[in-house]
Parts: C-alpha cells; sequence; structure tokens
C-alpha cells in the first residue's frame, strides 16, 4: 500500500532492486500468517494487512465468478484439495502491452526476493510519464490446501471492499484514495482465489503536478486486466 505522500512519491521511484532489499521480503507477504498455513511450512516471522481503507472502498461487477470444478492443465489435486504446486514468474504473467498500457513512461520493474521462489513471488512495475505516475504489484502465494487458501481468503475480505466477479473461484476489491498536502494516489487492491493459489495485483496512480488521480474504474479495471493475465499464467502447464 502507498506510503502517506510525499514520502511515496520518493520510495515508490527507487529503483526495485533497492525496494527489495528494504521492503517485503516476501516470507511474509501479504497473506502470511502462522507456519503451518504456508505451502512451503517455513515460519513466517510476522502477519500481513491488506489495503488501506482510505477514502472508500469499492467492489467490481465484470460478470460471474467462474469456479471450476474439474482438473485443468497446469493443476494438480490431491486429498487436500490442492490444485497448484508451483507459482508462476510474476515478471512474465502479465504480457508486456498490458504493463505498457498500465504503466506507461520509463519503466522499472523487477522481481522481489523471496525465500521459496515455488510457493511465493511477486514482481513490481514502476513508471513516470511526466508527472504522471502509475505503479503495478502482481504476487503468487500457493497455500498448502485450498481450505487454507479459503481462510487467507477470508481474512482479506474482511476489510471495507467488496467481492469481484469474474475473476478465479472468488475476488475482493477494495479502492482508495491516499492523500498528503494535496498529493493523492488513487489505488486498487484485488485479492483473488484460485484453488489453493492467491493472486494480489496492486494498480494506483496520480499526477504529482496536477494533483488529481485516475477514476476509481479506470484503476480498478487495470488492475482487473493484470489479475486476468496473471490467473491465466498461473493456470498454464509448469515448464
Amino acid at each position: 500500500m502507498p506510503f502517506p505522500l510525499p514520502l511515496a512519491l520518493t520510495v515508490r521511484l527507487m529503483p526495485v532492486v533497492v525496494l527489495a532489499s528494504a521492503g517485503w521480503a516476501m516470507s511474509v507477504g501479504p497473506l502470511a500468517d502462522p507456519p503451518e498455513a504456508a505451502a512451503s511450512g517455513q515460519e513466517s516471522t510476522s502477519s500481513g494487512s491488506s489495503a488501506d481503507s482510505g477514502d472508500a472502498g469499492d467492489s467490481g461487477d465484470s460478470g460471474e465468478a467462474s469456479g471450476k470444478d474439474d482438473e485443468e492443465p497446469g493443476k494438480k489435486t490431491d486429498e487436500a484439495g490442492k490444485t497448484h504446486t508451483k507459482a508462476p514468474d510474476p515478471c512474465k504473467a502479465v504480457s508486456k502491452k498490458t504493463v505498457t498500457s498500465l504503466v506507461p513512461g520509463k519503466l522499472t520493474t523487477g522481481e522481489l526476493a523471496s525465500t521459496d521462489k515455488d510457493v511465493r513471488r511477486m514482481c513490481q512495475w514502476h513508471a513516470l510519464k511526466g508527472y504522471d505516475y502509475r505503479w503495478l504489484d502482481v504476487s503468487f502465494e500457493i497455500r498448502r490446501s485450498t481450505e487454507d487458501a479459503q481462510k487467507a481468503f477470508d481474512r482479506v475480505a474482511e476489510g471495507k471492499g467488496g467481492p469481484f466477479k469474474g475473476l478465479g473461484d472468488e475476488a475482493y476489491s477494495l479502492s482508495a484514495v491516499t492523500s498528503d498536502k494535496g498529493n493523492k494516489v488513487q489505488e486498487t487492491e484485488l485479492t483473488v482465489r484460485s484453488g489453493n493459489a492467491i493472486v494480489v495485483v496492486t494498480y494506483n496512480g496520480g499526477d504529482f503536478v496536477e494533483k488529481t488521480t485516475p477514476s476509481a474504474d479506470k484503476i480498478r479495471d487495470g488492475a482487473a486486466k493484470a489479475a486476468g493475465e496473471a490467473l491465466a499464467a498461473l493456470e498454464k502447464p509448469a515448464g
């Protein structure tokens, strides 16, 4: 989530490698919880949090949720209801065309460090076009079982956002505006569960000269576009 501005602008425009070393360690990602819940069984050192509610919470309505009972390519089902076994490369999960449209300008991109890339991976893209700023995060977390993923999703869905239809087995959207000294950032955090996997997309932006933001709908739609492509990458057979 964005820091209060102007710290947001300072931190988010650092090279991703610097941000990775100073920030999100992936072993304690946005859905981190007690060690028995992690797919790898490794101990987490703190609990994550969902998006700050800011000014408002919005929900999407772009179709019906697509729960699927049949086994699909790239999935493996066991007695515990596990379907996904490995997180895909998050920096390749969203197409170059989509990234360019969502994050225009001189792009900085990179994957954050992870303690276990099989189960937790995250990529970030950010850019300025003039003083119009955009930031996109896409993360994957493979949980031990579908039941475990459901519990993690339910914790996130206790926030002030709402259901988002048409993505994965279930999805939850939280939109907010953060503001400091007249600078504003419009953000959406979109959390999607597909079987035992959780996909989290965070997308935000604002103009630091005009002190305006894109509409909540535009940012939410951008997050949904990235989430759809991330889910498609999750479904692809490993290899």
